[in-house]
């Protein structure tokens, strides 16, 4: 088994990538930093049995994006899990907020899973298998007024993983949509939080990880988590 994961170098991508290493499933880690893709793929390499091939892309840019697709068609016999994971978070109000902001928060939380997906879809079809995990959040289906434009990239991100799941069920590929509140990862840097109440990188990885251990004829369709501190 094979993996695409984006993001894969910090956070959830990270956790996600080493967790299913060392279940033995080679990595194809995208990140837009050198150095922490090459880093990944030395720990994975030297703590499981696992390959990490990694793949630098900016994933803001169209271009970039382009060409990691097309890099991509090479593991095309061997992939059977999409992670998409790359995303993030912006601050303002409906007032504040431009039409640049929304559109940015749209390439960003929306585009690159679209086109992720779009590459991956009909390779998934033609086996009758394969896995697709979304990243999305709780603002996939509430509304928080200070991140407008995130908050509407989420919501059609959210969308976008019912019409995935809707298509690909016929053809027996599994889409999950995961929709978490805070998660501890480098996004609070510098905030004044106590991230141990949070929910951690690591218990989403499981969650990724059990669901690929469920029978062929069963699939968790969403995942919904929550710190146990309402206050978090």
């Amino acid at each position: 088994m094979l993996a695409i994961i984006t993001g894969a170098t910090k956070g959830i991508g990270r956790a996600v990538s080493i967790r299913l290493a060392s279940e033995g499933i080679d990595i194809v880690a995208i990140s837009s930093s050198k150095n922490n893709l090459e880093e990944l793929k030395k720990f994975i390499e030297k703590t499981t049995k696992a390959k990490c091939y990694i793949h630098v892309c900016d994933l803001t840019n169209k271009n970039q994006r382009l060409h990691l697709i097309s890099s991509l068609a090479v593991y095309e016999q061997k992939v059977s899990i999409l992670v998409n994971n790359f995303g993030r978070y912006s601050v303002g109000t409906i007032e504040e907020i431009s039409s640049t902001d929304l559109i940015t928060n749209f390439e960003h939380n929306v585009v690159t899973a679209f086109e992720l997906s779009q590459f991956i879809a009909p390779i998934f079809k033609e086996k009758k298998e394969g896995y697709i995990f979304n990243i999305l959040s709780v603002l996939a289906e509430k509304t928080r007024q200070t991140a407008a434009a995130y908050t509407i990239s989420k919501h059609a991100m959210n969308g976008l993983n019912k019409l995935l799941a809707d298509e690909l069920r016929e053809f027996e590929v599994k889409v999950c949509g995961i929709y978490p509140c805070s998660v501890n990862t480098s996004s609070w840097d510098g905030i004044a939080v106590d991230r141990s109440k949070m929910i951690q990188p690591e218990d989403i990885a499981t969650l990724i990880s059990q669901s690929l251990k469920l029978s062929d004829q069963m699939f968790i369709e969403r995942i919904d988590l929550n710190p146990l501190d309402k206050t978090t």
